[in-house]
């Protein structure tokens, strides 16, 4: 029964998250960071709505808590969130980090009393997180377009498929079955992540895009972010770089010897052309040209200009 009740619960889920990415791949824009940003928008201003009239006012109400009551309630789902990081570091092949959230989750739930107080961070050992769209990364899903889910917020395709494994990593996933126990454990832990970001609110509201604000960073924080650049302007940036780096430190780049041998042919050019002046009686004098005619007894062009200069 217990099975039964939590494959209801992640179907229910699934369709959620199946839901929202459907609709959103119904309309799409020329932003290469939002291809749906015309629905993202729309989904973002019901979040918004919902979170000014519901999740906010609540959320400044849980502050009156005592804090080191919500700093408890924080590091008990820090602990479970523990468990979800180290089934992602295994599936990844991250030794070190599986050994590190090992030691965590030890310490944490016996010395801390299940997770009440993080006793681990204390010793050295500070929370680290990854997720199952990680793991569909490094797997080899590098790219995934930017979508807002109902209720859940900013994701990717990737990132939102990730959040069903990342339930079943979650020891409350099977411990609990009743339905009531569970909103209100998953409630509970969006309340206070929403009081933990209220005095971000200010730098939010000051931004004129809150929307853009929001997707830019959280594309930049998991390194989706497509910066835009104009065709070749970057790779010739880059190259004028090493090119004084190289010359800074004495080195001769391949352009630089490209430029010094075309000098070289110039030069060699103008000694020619000097050659065939000197021939036809045309002389540098003093950076000018002078010009003499050869007598008609055949006179040098070196006698020439002796005649020239001694008068």
């Amino acid at each position: 029964m217990r099975f039964i009740n939590s494959i209801k619960k992640l179907k229910n889920c699934s369709l959620a998250i199946f839901a929202a990415t459907s609709i959103a791949a119904c309309a799409t824009s020329q932003n290469p960071n939002d291809p749906y940003e015309v629905v993202n928008r729309k989904i973002f201003i019901a979040n918004m709505t919902a979170d000014h009239f519901i999740l906010r006012p609540i959320a400044i109400g849980y502050t009156y808590v005592p804090e080191p009551l919500r700093d408890a309630v924080s590091n008990f789902y820090n602990n479970l969130r523990d468990f979800v990081t180290l089934a992602n570091d295994i599936l990844q092949l991250n030794g070190s980090d599986t050994m590190h959230n090992t030691m965590r989750i030890a310490i944490n739930s016996t010395f801390g009393i299940l997770g009440l107080i993080d006793v681990s961070s204390s010793m050295g050992l500070p929370q680290t997180q990854t997720s199952f769209g990680e793991t569909f990364k490094r797997w080899g899903w590098t790219n995934s377009s930017y979508i807002v889910l109902p209720f859940f917020g900013p994701a990717t395709f990737r990132d939102g498929l990730g959040f069903i494994p990342d339930l079943y990593f979650n020891p409350l996933f099977w411990i609990t079955t009743d339905a009531w126990f569970s909103w209100g454990i998953f409630g509970l832990n969006l309340i206070n992540k929403r009081a933990m970001v209220l005095d971000q609110e200010k730098l939010l509201m000051s931004s004129l895009d809150p929307y853009a604000t929001i997707r830019d960073i959280y594309l930049q924080k998991n390194g989706e972010y497509i910066y835009p650049q104009e065709s070749g302007t970057m790779e010739s940036e880059s190259e004028s770089l090493d090119e004084l780096i190289d010359e800074e430190n004495g080195e001769s780049t391949p352009k630089t010897r490209q430029v010094s041998s075309q000098s070289n042919q110039i030069d060699e050019l103008i000694d020619e052309e000097n050659r065939l002046q000197a021939k036809a009686g045309i002389l540098p004098v003093g950076g000018a040209a002078a010009i003499t005619t050869t007598s008609s007894r055949g006179e040098s062009a070196e006698s020439a200009f002796t005649k020239i200069e001694s008068k």
